[in-house]
């Protein structure tokens, strides 16, 4: 039977890695333990150079107490609450109420209804009279020259201080100024009577007695001679409201018949658009001012020098219309027109579709006449006008609900609806300024 190998090596022979002795200081070395792990002195020294490890973080808590975020959705709840609250306090603090409702209105038909009006208020439906003035110019070629002798004129402001009763001037009543020039009215003018301690008055157009340079002067004071030894003479006088010009006597150029014609159509053409589109726009917001309802007047002035061979003519334009206030007018208008009580607020909001014209032919003086009679056809809407203030202050304190026993105190108003800030109020505010009123068309 063939022997193993093993059993031919001596004793002494047989070692291994593992048999060889290891010597004493190593192995107390070895045996040093550090954090637990038994090093090598090169390992030692390997971890003397490492940087320190870092603290080890806090442990988390157990996954099952954190399942919607934990404190987290605390304070998010907490900022919702915060900010429900801050919008109520700014709804709170802009509390207020608007109404919007819709007049009451009527439609009105005319188809050339006569209607008269007086100057004289308590007598029906009243009317004033407006007077502007406007002088123009144009340049024309001359053809030759001519003498002229022409009178100065102007305007004056003719005053009745004497009494209650209207003043009569006839015609060429004389007004002398201080200086001792004599001028003359053309026509018979009515100066109205003093109103307590306002004297009435009227404007006229007063001509120089004699032609000339002479008799253009400034502004001036004007007493009647006609009244002297009266005492009127005292109480019934003038004062210039322009000043007197345009006299002349000698030699200027002249232009054809033709020229002159033409000339003149343009200028008064001219000055008709022009002063009637002034006095639109200088009547107060609360009257009206129909164009067909006035008349224009024109009168020529003096010639002017131009450039090269040519002369300017000039003429200047009287407007006087007939103005009414709204209020009266729509009054007036809808009488027997609409369902109304005799005094009930209404207005006419548009009258552009109305035409107005005088019912026979223009008055020749409306500053002299007491009354004017005119037509009226087209469509206008009435509508009824609501006092918002009284409105305002039976609506104060009350609860929405209340709102249609109120209006039944209001029959202007045909249709309302409110909205209340902030939303949860129930009631109108206390305070009528937090009130707001919007009227809507009808």
């Amino acid at each position: 039977m063939p022997k193993n190998m093993d059993d031919v090596v001596p004793p002494e022979r047989r070692k291994s890695i593992r048999n060889i002795p290891i010597p004493e200081g190593r192995r107390k070395a070895d045996r040093a333990p550090l954090d637990g792990v038994r090093k090598t002195p090169a390992r030692a020294r390997l971890q003397a150079e490492l940087p320190p490890e870092p603290p080890a973080p806090p442990p988390l808590p157990p996954r099952h107490i954190r399942p919607g975020g934990g404190p987290r959705k605390g304070l998010w709840y907490s900022g919702l609450a915060a900010g429900i609250v801050l919008l109520f306090a700014i709804l709170s603090v802009f509390k207020g109420a608007m109404l919007s409702y819709v007049p009451r209105s009527a439609p009105l038909s005319f188809s050339g209804e006569a209607f008269s009006a007086y100057k004289s208020a308590g007598t029906g439906l009243p009317y004033s009279v407006v007077k502007l003035s406007g002088d123009k110019g144009v340049a024309v070629a001359a053809t030759g020259e001519q003498d002229v002798a022409r009178k100065a004129s102007g305007i004056i402001i003719v005053y009745n201080d004497a009494s209650e009763q209207p003043q009569a001037l006839i015609e060429n009543t004389r007004f002398e100024s201080a200086d001792g020039k004599v001028y003359r009215i053309a026509k018979a003018i009515s100066i109205p009577g003093k109103k307590g301690s306002t004297p009435g008055s009227l404007e006229a157009t007063v001509y120089a007695d004699q032609p000339g340079a002479s008799y253009n002067i400034p502004l001036t004071d004007f007493t009647v001679p006609g009244l002297k030894g009266t005492p009127r003479f005292d109480t019934v006088y003038a004062r210039s409201k322009t000043a007197m010009t345009g006299g002349f006597a000698g030699k200027e150029k002249s232009v054809s018949a033709a020229d002159l014609a033409a000339a003149k159509a343009k200028l008064q053409e001219s000055l008709s658009q022009e002063l009637v589109a002034k006095a639109e726009a200088e009547v107060p917001g609360d009257f009206i001012l129909f164009p067909a309802l006035s008349s224009v007047s024109f009168e020529d002035l003096p010639q002017s020098p131009a450039s090269g061979s040519q002369v300017t003519v000039n003429v200047r334009g009287n407007l006087y219309g007939i103005m009414f206030k709204k209020a009266d007018l729509a009054l007036a208008l809808s009488l027997g027109k609409a369902a109304r009580a005799a005094q009930d607020p209404v207005e006419i909001a548009d009258y552009s579709s109305l035409q107005v014209s005088f019912a026979s032919t223009t008055p020749a003086d409306l500053l002299a006449a007491t009354k004017v009679d005119f037509k009226v056809a087209g469509q206008a809407l009435l509508v009824w006008k609501t006092d918002e203030v009284a409105l305002k202050a039976d609506l104060a304190g009350r609860k929405k609900s209340e709102l249609p026993q109120i209006l039944k105190n209001y029959p202007t108003v045909a249709s309302a609806s409110a909205a209340i800030r902030p939303f949860w109020k129930s009631a109108f505010p206390d305070d009528p300024s937090q009130i707001s009123l919007k009227r809507q068309s009808p």
